[in-house]
């Protein structure tokens, strides 16, 4: 289970530079923008609290218990003027008290990301962005993983990225993405396990100091382990780069994806964009969301088509006490094959939490978590409630 420390879960979510901000979906979540030092922070933290999971079709994989957890972390920045990076490493471990019906009790969470730029020269600059986790819940940010609990998994991202400015206005960003997933239950892995490769060319064009006009060409393939799912995807896109203020930006793309695979042949629109936003130091916000032909959950259909859409904010009410929450949202439909119907589904899941800073370096965290899914597959639909208290401390 994931450990809800808010420096560490922050960290993980801001994992890909602002120079290769065309990466798609993953990269719209992933940011950083190496302004601030951080010394190397270790953090530390135990708590307690209920987990309840409730399968509308069947109780297989249903939990009700109270559970235990631990973690611990680490972190580290240097905002570098030629060379900034930053890295963040976290560990955790969570034990169920009752039996949840599944054949362990206990799941474990680790995750690494490394973000690394360089400016060669005023014109050409490189970044290179990696994330690795392995982890048992879904990711609804993602939209890479299961939306079901179906064990632990491993994913890995990593982007590199080189940019050149040709003139004052004038500019391009040439990259190459690679990710990939895998399940340790082979039954769910030979639908599920896949890697990726995406490529793309952008061309960018400054038409003020806060405003640049993007053009963008991207060619993506899918391989899966053992399923025959594979597919490709060819995207063109326009779409603008604004920064209102050193404290606000957001992009947005839109255009078309053209998807192909042995099942389907098909040409839909595409759309992405993000907006980070600080009023201040106390204050965040982060907005993406992504319209397009997911990857994931595919099985028997012939392809995924989903509308994404995910907020997190957080501020700090005073010295001591800061509160954040969050919510992700997706609708996909699932392309049915020959008399086979299509299948509409909706996920949301939502979070909230605060903490109290009860010493200078030790604060007390609450945290509770509402996840439902609605399928046309009653076998599918779920909902979840889990609710947490835990003590954490940094050195």
């Amino acid at each position: 289970m994931k450990m809800k420390f808010s420096a560490l879960v922050t960290f993980a979510m801001m994992a890909v530079s602002s120079a290769a901000s065309a990466q798609g979906l993953l990269s719209l979540q992933h940011r950083s923008d190496f302004k601030k030092p951080t010394p190397t922070t270790i953090t530390a933290g135990v708590g307690m609290g209920y987990d309840s999971l409730n399968y509308k079709a069947s109780d297989a994989a249903d939990i009700d218990s109270l559970f235990i957890q631990g973690g611990l972390g680490l972190n580290y920045s240097d905002p570098d003027q030629i060379s900034p990076y930053d890295l963040g490493v976290d560990f955790g471990v969570i034990n169920y008290l009752d039996s949840t019906n599944r054949a362990e009790d206990t799941d474990y969470s680790a995750r690494v990301v490394f973000n690394i730029a360089h400016a060669a020269s005023e014109r050409l600059k490189f970044t290179n962005n990696f994330y690795l986790t392995y982890e048992v819940e879904p990711n609804f940010g993602l939209g890479a993983s299961t939306a079901l609990r179906n064990g632990q998994y491993f994913y890995g991202y990593n982007s590199f990225a080189a940019a050149y400015a040709w003139s004052e206005r004038f500019s391009t960003t040439t990259s190459y993405t690679f990710d990939g997933i895998k399940y340790e239950d082979g039954d769910i892995g030979r639908f599920e396990d896949r890697y990726s490769h995406l490529i793309s060319q952008q061309f960018s064009w400054a038409w003020t100091k806060t405003v640049k006009l993007v053009g963008e060409y991207r060619y993506r393939t899918v391989d899966y382990r053992s399923a025959n799912n594979d597919f490709s995807s060819h995207y063109i896109l326009a779409g603008v780069d604004k920064a209102w203020s050193e404290r606000t930006a957001g992009s947005f793309r839109a255009g078309a994806e053209m998807y192909s695979s042995d099942r389907s042949k098909e040409t839909a629109p595409y759309f992405e964009a993000s907006l980070n936003h600080a009023t201040s130091d106390r204050t965040t916000l982060q907005v993406f969301t992504a319209v397009g032909f997911d990857g994931s959950e595919i099985g028997n259909y012939g392809s995924r088509y989903s509308y994404r859409l995910g907020a997190s904010a957080s501020h700090q009410v005073s010295k001591r006490l800061r509160v954040n929450g969050g919510v992700n949202y997706a609708y996909s439909t699932f392309d049915g094959i020959g008399i086979a119907p299509d299948v509409n589904e909706h996920e949301l899941s939502a979070t909230a939490g605060l903490g109290y800073q009860v010493w200078n370096n030790v604060s007390l965290d609450a945290n509770y978590s509402y996840t439902v899914l609605t399928s046309d597959d009653n076998l599918r639909d779920y909902d979840r409630n889990r609710v947490s208290l835990g003590l954490s401390a940094q050195f």
